[in-house]
């Protein structure tokens, strides 16, 4: 990610995109930028452009989800991280709750009825499926 970073006021225009070729400076009134190269941080006289440094922080995706992203800037230096937080009760369970679900293909539900083992597999799974309800 790219941001240009105003000297004066410290304010940042977030870029999109990978590397920029050609920009246009908010106080020009006709013409473009344009540089070469991807150094970072590149001085444009009012204007610094720099590269983001990206942190995803650690995610157990079965108990965490993204959270808020946050961007600090000190200097020339922007770090973004895209955090994590803990999911709910009940987010975990709905969330089971589907993958138990999807198991009950139609294969499954033919073993139900023709042998006792898928019987007590469906009934176990039907139990577990009840338990989730339960949590949500």
């Amino acid at each position: 990610m790219d941001y240009l970073i105003n000297k004066s006021d410290s304010t940042i225009v977030q870029r999109w995109g990978g590397t920029i070729a050609k920009l246009t400076l908010p106080e020009q009134t006709g013409g473009d930028v344009t540089f070469t190269g991807d150094k970072r941080p590149l001085d444009l006289g009012d204007y610094v452009l720099v590269k983001a440094v990206e942190v995803d922080e650690a995610l157990d995706a079965a108990t965490e989800k993204r959270g808020e992203t946050t961007t600090v800037v000190s200097g020339e230096t922007v770090t973004v991280t895209r955090t994590t937080v803990a999911k709910t009760t009940s987010e975990v369970a709905s969330e089971e709750l589907n993958r138990l679900e999807r198991l009950e293909t139609p294969r499954r539900l033919a073993e139900s009825v023709l042998t006792a083992e898928g019987k007590s597999w469906l009934q176990d799974n039907r139990n577990l499926i009840e338990l989730e309800r339960a949590k949500l």
